[in-house]
């Protein structure tokens, strides 16, 4: 019972918080339009095939198939798996150390444990309002990518139930950023790296651990579709994979939801991506990995100076 008055306590202070609110308003506005640019861009294409196909017929020649015939409806969400990774993860981290640091920054540790609470009974409180928020909030693009498919392409069960999936992998890796910084805000001592900290090991997972991985550019590695990309069939490039691919959780991500909206893979690589059953194993081990974060920082927790917040 104490568990959910801290989780109730620190979703409403949540509300209140400007950096909050701020990355939440743009997370909700990509997802608004996310599904419109997708579509946007394919309605552009198609209007030059079609212009194409007036000047290929007038001239007698072999007119080529559309380029979007074969794209799955789920194709104008893609963009979304992009906004996760990058926007996403953010905003989870800033929840996550909103809800850890909140009482050390407000000096009422000593207050609330000179009540009958246990840490465990506090790590669920926060860890319990951190899971609520973060899905509230993709129910929400849930909702606002599902009317929008359905305004824009069409929409059935089946669609649904993909786009749903999509949303709970999704909800899980977010999760486990949202224990990096839950866990380094009980963890640190000063607020400014108590927010670096999971930050610079987002970059790392967003940008450095898929480039070493696939060779590829940093901004190649965040695209759903990738373009063909030749890679140098080296020992030292095999081995670098070898080593840092199990570790690429954005890799992961991708994959795993590319392959849950049925995008289509392009890219020309020497290396095949692990298959769906074993990207999601690491997922679920990330979230487990970061939640033992989390479960380590409260346990080396000292309430006894926990209001000294610098």
């Amino acid at each position: 019972m104490r568990s959910f008055f801290i989780a109730k306590n620190e979703i409403q202070h949540l509300f209140r918080e400007r950096t909050f609110f701020l990355m939440l308003t743009v997370f909700i506005l990509i997802s608004l339009t996310s599904t419109y640019i997708g579509w946007a861009s394919q309605h552009t294409v198609e209007s030059v095939y079609q212009e194409s196909v007036i000047t290929l017929q007038s001239l007698g020649k072999t007119v080529p198939p559309s380029p979007f015939s074969n794209l799955p409806p789920l194709e104008i969400v893609k963009n979304m798996i992009i906004y996760v990774v990058l926007i996403g993860s953010l905003l989870a981290i800033t929840i996550g150390h909103s809800i850890g640091t909140k009482d050390q920054r407000a000096g009422v540790v000593r207050i609330l444990f000179s009540k009958p609470l246990t840490k465990k009974e506090f790590l669920i409180g926060k860890a319990l309002s951190l899971g609520l928020v973060l899905f509230a909030i993709l129910m929400v693009s849930l909702i606002i990518s599902a009317v929008s498919v359905a305004m824009l392409s069409q929409m059935s069960i089946v669609l649904l139930l993909q786009l749903i999936e999509f949303y709970v992998v999704s909800f899980f890796y977010m999760l486990g950023f949202g224990f990096l910084g839950l866990g380094f805000g009980l963890m640190k001592r000063n607020s400014a790296i108590a927010l670096l900290t999971p930050i610079v090991i987002w970059v790392v997972i967003t940008f450095a651990l898929p480039e070493m991985s696939s060779a590829l550019y940093p901004t190649s590695s965040l695209n759903p579709i990738l373009p063909q990309t030749e890679i140098l069939n080296s020992p030292v490039l095999s081995a670098i994979h070898n080593v840092f691919y199990p570790f690429s959780v954005s890799e992961h991500y991708r994959v795993l939801s590319s392959g849950i909206l049925n995008l289509q893979e392009t890219t020309d690589t020497i290396y095949s991506n692990y298959s769906p059953i074993i990207c999601a194993f690491i997922l679920a081990a990330w979230v487990i990995i970061t939640s033992g974060v989390s479960t380590y920082s409260m346990s080396k927790f000292d309430i006894s100076k926990g209001d000294i917040y610098e």
